[in-house]
């Protein structure tokens, strides 16, 4: 095994900044699921599926720890906090190690040069008498403190002699005790100088009141040992082993001693055991699935499954979770108060996800989650919205159920066929009948898709009143739309809807009646010059005349980039475009960024380069704000913020961020609320030009060096904008410091 190491630096601050800098990430995953907890200095640790975060105790902050700020990976499978030298060690299911002190993160790389064929993952770390033992799916690991070197891989000292998986260990006196698949194995580690001579270990079975079956866990609880097997119980060890009456149909998830005493997780609760082994139930309006248990400073602590971490102390309880989704994302909207996710809506067939009810929006650096309450009626399968600025209400799109309402004041109410006036068709006449996988605002109303439906289109007006439209196809799962179309995607290309006609049609891939480079389609947008953009499972097409697209021959073209067709063979998901009329492509291996006729890359981000946890990308949104571009994963949601914002053509609350540029920034100066594509230069207090671009949207960037690509001098800069007729000026200024 080959140990590599890399160090990062934990930026403490704010989780909640309203804006980051240009050219720089941040992560919006859930830590609703949180598997495993761990306490150190005044301080808790919580590991969920995308990262971890750290809840101190000192002053109630919270600090997210993932990719983004030096993690390996996300699948984060055991915490160990070792009081003697203050670290915490990160294992992880590829069998990689972390190790954290003081906010410096030390990546531990033990499988590029591993022999070990099958699983590698870490499932429990233990320190002890200067040694630090790692209990992984294929055998034990001796590591020395210091240097993290691996001293000792012990593999085949079980039954069978062909690696063996140990859940957990434990030292009693000079021994140590692990519990593995094949029982309680033990052996000397004062004397013992080679832990992978099988001769050196002790198999306990029959004779010795025990049997060689899987034992999930083993911990010392004061001077005798205890462990589980699943589905049989607990049995204690104090020079010979015997069975107790404790736990005897569960099965168990973890177990460990704090402050002398030991919680069980099992699957139907956590449990607190007395000294005379008697088990206790944690109960807890808070507690719902238990993954994890520990006692800290007089308080219980657990790793729930839906509501984080919560604590469970004398004068009440609560949970701990950084702002977030409550959980990953099926789709995401773009709506004047903010960027919205939705929980899952529907499978490749159009059929419901059955997925938890939730939808999410983030504004100002916060994310609120709303789920079934008191106000809103129980709701699954959210899929799409808009938001109502007007009235203050958000409509949602449910695959199943109809639409969701929800007002101002948080109460909600369910649109379905048998609301009054409402022309929705329940397909099944029974439950989830009513699939609704898409809405879309525009000056006339709401337009719903009412999925296999006789009439699969329907406007819903403003004066309340509702049109039911007939379609080429009866099969659309996604809208967009321009000042006189709709645009839908189908199962067989795109259908095309006037709307002052009503009349459709289909674009398919044959020549003449679309021409698309293939007619399964999975995403759609319109750019800011009104050409549509499709997204295929080989690769992109565009309408060029949309408006001719409803009779006669029809045919996309295909962009081409670099002599090939743009993106030809790749699966196209999710199509975005910014404020500079820029397209960020998002398929299942990556992002790309192209400049507004695709004739340039300007970004891809890949796992591989990026903070990305997943190359499958969901979905695309843009802040028209900011330039924050969010990406939904299957991990979770991640954001990175580009240079282009929405204009007007006008100059509009110019911001200069960040200003004054200090000695310590290595980002990109970002120069918002330009008017639209506007000439920016920049010069030195004695009038000499060190910088010139033009804005993407209302957004220009300045990497604060100069066109010989020198660091610039500390000193005051002016900023002079104006558009290309020099009519529409801003004059500004920016501060260096080095």
């Amino acid at each position: 095994m080959r140990l590599a190491f890399c160090f990062f630096l934990i930026a403490i601050g704010s989780l909640n900044a309203q804006e980051i800098p240009l050219g720089t990430w941040r992560t919006h995953f859930s830590y609703n699921e949180i598997r495993h907890i761990e306490a150190g200095e005044n301080q808790v640790f919580a590991a969920a599926g995308s990262g971890m975060f750290i809840y101190s105790l000192d002053d109630n902050s919270i600090t997210t720890v993932t990719r983004l700020n030096g993690l390996q990976e996300e699948n984060i499978s055991a915490l160990h906090f070792s009081e003697l030298t203050a670290i915490l060690f990160i294992g992880h299911q590829s069998g990689n190690l972390d190790v954290l002190q003081s906010n410096e993160i030390l990546n531990i790389d033990l499988t590029t040069d591993s022999q070990v064929s099958g699983s590698k993952s870490i499932n429990n770390i233990l320190s002890s008498n200067e040694r630090i033992y790692l209990f992984t799916d294929f055998g034990l690991l001796r590591m020395d403190p210091e240097t993290y070197a691996i001293t000792e891989t012990v593999r085949e000292i079980g039954l069978n002699n062909d690696g063996i998986k140990v859940y957990q260990g434990a030292v009693l006196e000079d021994s140590l005790f692990i519990a593995t698949d094949d029982g309680i194995l033990a052996t000397d580690i004062v004397n013992n100088i080679n832990l992978a001579d099988p001769s050196g270990w002790k198999i306990f079975g029959e004779e010795d009141n025990l049997f060689n079956a899987p034992f999930e866990f083993i911990v010392n609880s004061g001077d005798r040992l205890l462990a589980g097997s699943s589905g049989r119980g607990i049995y204690s060890y104090n020079g010979e082993w015997s069975m107790e009456s404790a736990l005897t149909d569960v099965n168990f998830l973890s177990a460990r001693t704090n402050e002398d005493m030991v919680l069980v997780t099992t699957d139907q609760g956590a449990f607190q055991l007395d000294p005379n082994l008697n088990a206790s139930l944690i109960e807890d309006e808070l507690v719902t699935t238990a993954q994890d248990a520990l006692l800290f400073q007089g308080d219980i602590y657990v790793a729930d499954e839906k509501n984080g971490l919560v604590f469970i102390s004398p004068s009440g309880s609560g949970s701990v979770l950084p702002s977030g989704p409550i959980s990953s994302v099926f789709s995401l909207s773009v709506q004047s108060n903010g960027i919205y996710g939705f929980a899952g809506g529907y499978d490749n067939n159009v059929n419901p996800l059955g997925s938890e009810g939730a939808f999410y929006v983030f504004d100002n650096g916060l994310w609120t989650n709303f789920q079934e309450n008191g106000e809103l009626p129980a709701f699954e399968d959210a899929a799409d919205g808009i938001f109502q600025s007007s009235g203050g209400r958000t409509i949602v799109a449910l695959a199943g159920q109809g639409l969701l309402v929800v007002n101002d004041d948080g109460s909600g109410e369910i649109i379905d066929d048998e609301t009054p006036g409402s022309t929705l068709f329940n397909t099944t006449q029974g439950e989830k009948g009513i699939i609704v996988p898409a809405v879309y605002a525009d000056a006339e109303g709401i337009w719903v898709l009412n999925y296999n439906s006789p009439t699969p289109l329907h406007l819903w007006s403003s004066d309340n009143t509702w049109t039911a439209y007939s379609l080429v196809s009866n099969q659309p799962f996604k809208i967009v739309g321009d000042s006189r179309q709709l645009y839908m995607p189908g199962p067989n290309g795109v259908i095309v809807f006037d709307k002052s006609t009503g009349n459709s049609r289909l674009l398919t891939d044959d020549p003449g009646q679309g021409g698309l480079v293939s007619d399964e389609v999975g995403a759609i947008a319109v750019d800011r010059e009104g050409l549509v953009w499709i997204g295929t499972d080989q690769g992109i097409s565009v309408l060029t005349s949309p408006f001719s697209s409803l009779e006669g021959n029809v045919d996309a073209v295909e962009p081409i980039f670099e002599n090939r067709p743009l993106l030809r063979d790749e699966s196209i998901t999710a199509i975005a475009v910014d404020g500079g009329d820029r397209k960020w492509i998002g398929t299942n291996s990556g992002i790309w960024l192209f400049d507004a006729g695709a004739d340039r890359q300007l970004l891809n981000f890949t796992v591989e380069n990026s903070p990305l946890s997943s190359n499958e990308i969901l979905d695309i949104a843009v802040s028209p704000k900011s330039g924050e571009v969010f990406f939904a994963t299957p991990a979770g949601i991640i954001s990175y913020r580009e240079g282009a914002t929405e204009a007007t053509a006008v100059h509009q609350n110019v911001k200069v961020f960040p200003n004054p540029v200090t000695a310590d920034f290595v980002g990109t100066v970002g120069i918002s609320g330009l008017a639209e594509d506007a000439q920016v230069k920049i010069t030195d207090a004695s009038g000499k030009l060190i910088w010139q671009t033009r804005a993407a949207g209302g957004t220009a960037t300045w990497n604060a060096r100069d066109y010989n690509g020198n660091r610039a001098s500390s000193g005051v800069y002016f900023i002079f904008s104006s558009d290309d007729e020099g009519e529409e000026t801003f004059i500004g200024k920016i501060a260096v410091v080095n």
